[in-house]
């Protein structure tokens, strides 16, 4: 037996680690190689990350889709620059039930409380009020109510009516009044000086203007003094009638009605400060009947500020105590009402009540929601309203 030289037993060590080492080496590249080819191709990958990525780019998407969906809505309703048309209905059955409900189109009464019914139909006055989802900016409106003995409360033509009594301010004091008030060349009008309680009459008048139905105007500019004097400042009035010019209203009122003991019934046009200083003109209206459906109405520059109900009551002719048709202070309250401040350009009575009634109408420069009255004694069965712009 030979014995290997101990190089030559080093030597064939140092070549089996050395193709040892080599192996691993080439182990590890395939390994890499083999990570870089793995069956998680870009194709798979791709798939697994797409969920991810289209919910990212909806909510993109929506982030600027919404706001501008608002500012588009916004835009479209508030200038409308394709036109806008549309009508609105309510029909009343026979058990005046309204319908339908909507808060676009609903009935209220005069105080402007929401009406569900009309069991009782129209007694002296109700109000369509038109609410649309969309700003209105000089639209049209075509109105029309069915039903019987109701109207729309469309403004009355002063010019019209040939009255009883006309008389005329501007000029001078007509000779057939009598008072303190003085005539104002500057501003044409008689003038009523609140300072020195001044006042006009009519004499001989305590019997007229008071024993059936009769239609009053007033044409007349209070004061800015006026709009800090208080309440119940008369423009005219016979006492048991009286058109009243106040802080907050225009108001006309009768009684007391039938007797010394009846009532009193009033209807009243709402005013602001921006009111005074101005001209204004009021139509006030006593229309009694004896089977019910007797009303006062109050007409203010063209608008109607109301009509109430008087039933069969009617004005109790002897309350007035002899006291003349008068000007510019009631002494209703116990004397304790002001006195008017201001001009008064004239004054008409006739001795009748005057009527316009229509139960179709338009209106033209309609802005936003609107109020449209409708009149009388009686049943409404539809009432229906077209915009167009």
């Amino acid at each position: 037996m030979s014995v290997e030289p101990f190089y030559m037993v080093f030597e064939d060590n140092r070549k089996k680690e050395f193709e040892k080492w080599k192996s691993m080496k080439d182990y590890d590249r395939q390994g890499s190689t083999n990570h870089k080819n793995n069956t998680y191709s870009p194709k798979h990958i791709s798939n697994v990350e797409e969920p991810h990525t289209f919910l990212t780019k909806f909510l993109i998407f929506l982030a600027f889709a919404i706001p501008v969906s608002i500012l588009g809505y916004a835009f479209y309703i508030n200038y409308l620059p394709f036109g806008y048309e549309n009508t609105y209905s309510l029909t009343i059955d026979e058990s005046g039930i309204i319908s339908p409900l909507s808060n676009e189109i609903y009935l209220t009464n005069s105080q402007g409380r929401k009406l569900l019914s009309l069991p009782d139909g129209v007694q002296g006055q109700v109000n369509v009020v038109l609410n649309p989802n969309v700003i209105l900016k000089d639209a049209r409106a075509n109105i029309t109510v069915e039903g019987e003995g109701v109207y729309l409360a469309t403004p009355i033509n002063i010019s019209d009516i040939v009255w009883d009594y006309n008389w005329d301010f501007s000029q001078s004091i007509p000779q057939a009044f009598q008072g303190t008030a003085t005539y104002d060349s500057e501003q044409q009008c008689a003038y009523f000086n609140a300072y020195g309680e001044e006042t006009l009459y009519l004499p001989d008048s305590e019997d007229m203007f008071e024993s059936g139905p009769m239609s009053v105007y007033a044409k007349w500019k209070p004061s800015q003094v006026s709009k800090l004097l208080g309440n119940n400042q008369q423009i005219l009035g016979h006492y048991n009638w009286e058109l009243w010019q106040s802080e907050n209203n225009v108001q006309f009122r009768v009684g007391r009605m039938n007797d010394i003991n009846g009532t009193f019934y009033s209807v009243s046009y709402p005013i602001d400060p921006n009111f005074f200083g101005k001209e204004h003109e009021a139509l006030a209206i006593y229309s009694p009947n004896v089977e019910g459906s007797g009303y006062i109405e109050l007409w203010v520059d063209g608008n109607l500020g109301g009509r109430t109900s008087i039933l069969s009551d009617k004005i109790y002719e002897d309350y007035n105590s002899e006291k003349d048709l008068s000007f510019g202070w009631s002494p209703h309250n116990y004397e304790k009402n002001p006195y008017f401040d201001g001009c008064l350009y004239s004054t008409k009575i006739i001795d009748e009540v005057f009527l316009e009634q229509k139960q179709q109408s338009v209106l033209y420069g309609i802005n936003n929601s609107i109020v449209i009255p409708i009149i009388g004694n009686g049943n409404i069965t539809s009432v229906r309203v077209m915009i167009s712009k």
